[in-house]
C-alpha cells in the first residue's frame, strides 16, 4: 500500500482557505424591499404627452404611495451587499415611494394628427378598478363589427388623491447618478385594490418622511 503522503505535492494547492465572504452589515437606513405595501395615493401630477414618436397621445398620471399604519403587521426581506436582511413593516410607515406613471391614451378628434391606442389603456383600466371605479360594459362598432368593450372614465388628479391601494414594489430602470455610479431604484410597479382600505384626506403640507 502506498504512503498517503506520497499522493500530495507541495506545489499543488488552492487559496480558498480563510477567504470566506464577510456578511454585509445592515445599513443605517431601511431600503425598500420588493413586496406589497398598504398605502394611499399622494402627490398626483398629470400632463398630456406624445408617445411612440408622436403616433399616440396620452394623459399620464404620476404619483407616490404613502405607506399606511396597516402595514405594521408585515415583514420584508431585502438584499444588501452579499447579505439578506429582514425589515418590519413599521419601518416603512409614513414613507413615500414613487409609482410608475399611469397612461390614459386619448382618442383623436377630427383634425387630430395622432391615432388611438385602445390596447395601451389596459393598464389604465386595471388602475381604475384598483381604486374602486367600476368599468361598465358597452357595445361599440369596431371595423364594422359590434363588440362589447369596457368604458373608460376620464379622471382628474383630485379624483385619486388619498385613494387606498396596495402598492406592489419592485426594481425600476437603472440609471447613473451624479457620482457616476449605476443605481437601480425601487418603485411601485402597479397598484392593486385594498379591499378594506378607506380614502384618506391627504394634507399637502404634512411633514411626511421620505
Amino acid at each position: 500500500m502506498s504512503d498517503i503522503d506520497a499522493i500530495f505535492n507541495d506545489d499543488d494547492f488552492f487559496t480558498d482557505m480563510g477567504n470566506e465572504k464577510k456578511e454585509t452589515p445592515k445599513p443605517k437606513f431601511t431600503p425598500w424591499a420588493d413586496g406589497e405595501y398598504y398605502g394611499h395615493i399622494a402627490d398626483v401630477e398629470s400632463r398630456e404627452v406624445n408617445t411612440h414618436k408622436g403616433k399616440h397621445k396620452a394623459m399620464v398620471f404620476n404619483f407616490k404611495v404613502v405607506v399606511d399604519e396597516a402595514n405594521a403587521s408585515k415583514q420584508y426581506e431585502y438584499k444588501w451587499g452579499n447579505t439578506s436582511h429582514t425589515a418590519k413593516g413599521t419601518e416603512y410607515v409614513g414613507q413615500k415611494i414613487r409609482a410608475c406613471g399611469v397612461f390614459r391614451y386619448l382618442v383623436p378628434k377630427e383634425g387630430d394628427d395622432f391615432t388611438a391606442n385602445p390596447e395601451g389603456n389596459k393598464s389604465y383600466g386595471y388602475f381604475c378598478e384598483a381604486i374602486g371605479i367600476k368599468l361598465p360594459t358597452i357595445e361599440k362598432e369596431i371595423n364594422g363589427e359590434t363588440v362589447k368593450v369596457k368604458s373608460l372614465p376620464t379622471i382628474k388628479a383630485d379624483d385619486i388623491i388619498g385613494m387606498p391601494v396596495v402598492g406592489v414594489v419592485g426594481k425600476g430602470r437603472p440609471y447613473t447618478n451624479k457620482n457616476g455610479k449605476e443605481v437601480t431604484p425601487s418603485e411601485v410597479k402597479f397598484v392593486k385594490a385594498w379591499s378594506d382600505g378607506v380614502k384618506k384626506e391627504m394634507n399637502a403640507d404634512a411633514d411626511i418622511p421620505f
